[in-house]
Order: structure tokens, then C-alpha cells, then sequence
């Protein structure tokens, strides 16, 4: 039997909870070790405890004390098993509107989906997620269907984004077609997937506000 590429191995419950948790939202199979049982092979990335860290005889090892939440942690056991440092290329697809639907790629991966009903969450998400998940290029396309939405978004992420990152205007037409073959997908699944077209399409940049931009280092947020 072939083993899942992410194994949780400990005996702590809470750090078991917190990870899987973590996992399962977000529909990533992984294998259940105690921390002193063999490795499977097929597995690429272990996540264990401080504590147990000695115990796990594993060359790729992440301690889920070292990162700042358990996003953090789960990107960076993606990025292991494509056998990456860095992604040449992230994006981020926007179908704005009342809920707005969020896709993230990587290398033309699918990483991530979720929704949202505010603008200030679907800001706050797309800059945290560019913030883990390092790229040499980095993309956020947002659809162009709901004008007044597009334009709303588009201006409170130039005026928190890092200036290295791209804004694009895309064509929405026929993504919500693509989101209606999933009859049997929960409706707002439906978002996130007309978010998953957008980042396939090529988009119109849009012009970065300079007054806004900056050269290096983290922008102070303009959300609270």
C-alpha cells in the first residue's frame, strides 16, 4: 500500500488537532504515526512535535512549534513534496462579488480554495497567503463580471500589497460555466471555482498606484 506524501506523527492530542484540523479543511490526505513507528515509504514530509523530534527517524521533518500558524506549517509540507524552496510563479484568482471566491496556484497547482463575503477578509487572506507562500512571480487576477466589487478590491489590495506583486483585470466570461458542471459542489464552492478559471486566463495589468507603492519590507495595512 502506498503511503500519503504527509505523515502527522505524535502522541500530543492538542498539536494532532490543531494539524489535522487544519488538513482535512483543507481536503489534504495524510497517514496517523506515533512518533517512534517506522516511516512508510511514500511518504515525503513529516510534521511532529518539538519534543518528539528526536523519536522521528526521517530526513524531512517539519516541527509544528516553528511556525506562526498552521497555514504556515501546511505550505511549506506542500512545497516539500513538489521538492521546492520556492515557486516560480503564484497566483491568485478573485470572482468578486457579494461572496467572493479565492483560488490559489502555484506552478499551475491548485493549493487553495475558499470564500468570502467581505472585501477586507478576501484582502487580509490573499495578503497573508502571498506573505507564506514565496514566488518569483506573483499574480493577482480578479474577474471583471462585478465592476464595482473589482474596483473596491483592486484598490485596497494596491494599498496593502507589496509593490513586487501584479494586479490584473480578467475576463469573466463562461467561468461560472465551468462552475456549473459540479452540479453535485455546494454553492459556494461554485465561487472558488470560477476563481480557479480566472487563474488560468490571461488578464489586463492594472496600473499600481505609485503614490502607494514601495521598494522593499512590509506595507503598514490600511484594513483597520
Amino acid at each position: 500500500m502506498v503511503a500519503e506524501p504527509i505523515a502527522v506523527a505524535t502522541v500530543s492530542g492538542k498539536a494532532y488537532y490543531i494539524i489535522v484540523s487544519e488538513l482535512k479543511k483543507r481536503r489534504i490526505s495524510f497517514l496517523s504515526l506515533r512518533s517512534d513507528e517506522a516511516v512508510p515509504l511514500g511518504v515525503k514530509v513529516v510534521i511532529t512535535t518539538a519534543s518528539e523530534r528526536e523519536k522521528v527517524d526521517f530526513p524531512h521533518i517539519l516541527i509544528f512549534e516553528d511556525f506562526k500558524d498552521t497555514e504556515e506549517l501546511i505550505e511549506r509540507a506542500l512545497m516539500i513534496i513538489q521538492n521546492k524552496d520556492k515557486y516560480e510563479e503564484v497566483i491568485v484568482g478573485v470572482d468578486p462579488g457579494k461572496r467572493l471566491g479565492i483560488a490559489i496556484t502555484a506552478d499551475g497547482k491548485v493549493l487553495k480554495v475558499l470564500t468570502t463575503s467581505s472585501i477586507c477578509e478576501a484582502t487580509s487572506s490573499i495578503i497573508r497567503i502571498l506573505e507564506i507562500i514565496g514566488g518569483d512571480r506573483k499574480v493577482v487576477k480578479i474577474g471583471n463580471g462585478a465592476k464595482e466589487y473589482q474596483k473596491s478590491l483592486s484598490e485596497l489590495l494596491d494599498k496593502n500589497l507589496t509593490s513586487d506583486v501584479l494586479l490584473e483585470s480578467v475576463e469573466e466570461y463562461r467561468t461560472t460555466k465551468a462552475s456549473k458542471k459540479a452540479e453535485s459542489w455546494r454553492k459556494d464552492l461554485r465561487d472558488g471555482i470560477s476563481a480557479i478559471e480566472i487563474t488560468r486566463r490571461s488578464g489586463r495589468i492594472i496600473k499600481r498606484n505609485e503614490k502607494s507603492e514601495h521598494t522593499g519590507g512590509k506595507r503598514k495595512s490600511s484594513l483597520s
